[in-house]
């Protein structure tokens, strides 16, 4: 993970930044997150695709199981999801407002 030094006598736009940098890791976390929950679901998927189509591989018990794991790992990406896009927004509106106050101090 990168780690960045910030010398706040050197960079008046310290706070700005600062705020930039932790929401656009947030935005990734969650970008992972949503990433990672939908290759799961994928794979749950199958599982409870193979269980509809042939019934007598699976016990009742595990189908049961995928199926509710499958509906756990729909609602985590949603959120997942829900949480990337906000982060994103912030990520963006972080941003403009750095970019004004570098404008404000280059003019």
């Amino acid at each position: 993970m990168l780690q960045f030094t910030l010398n706040s006598e050197r960079d008046p736009y310290d706070a700005s930044l600062r705020k930039l940098l932790e929401a656009h890791v947030k935005y990734e976390r969650m970008s992972a997150a949503r990433s990672f929950s939908l290759h799961l679901l994928a794979i749950v998927s199958a599982v409870v695709w193979l269980g509809v189509v042939w019934p007598s591989l699976l016990p009742s018990q595990v189908r049961a199981v995928a199926l509710a794991l499958w509906a756990v790992l729909l609602l985590f990406a949603v959120c997942a999801g829900a949480e990337e896009w906000a982060w994103h927004r912030k990520v963006a509106r972080y941003r403009s407002e750095h970019q004004a106050k570098q404008q404000e101090g280059a003019g």
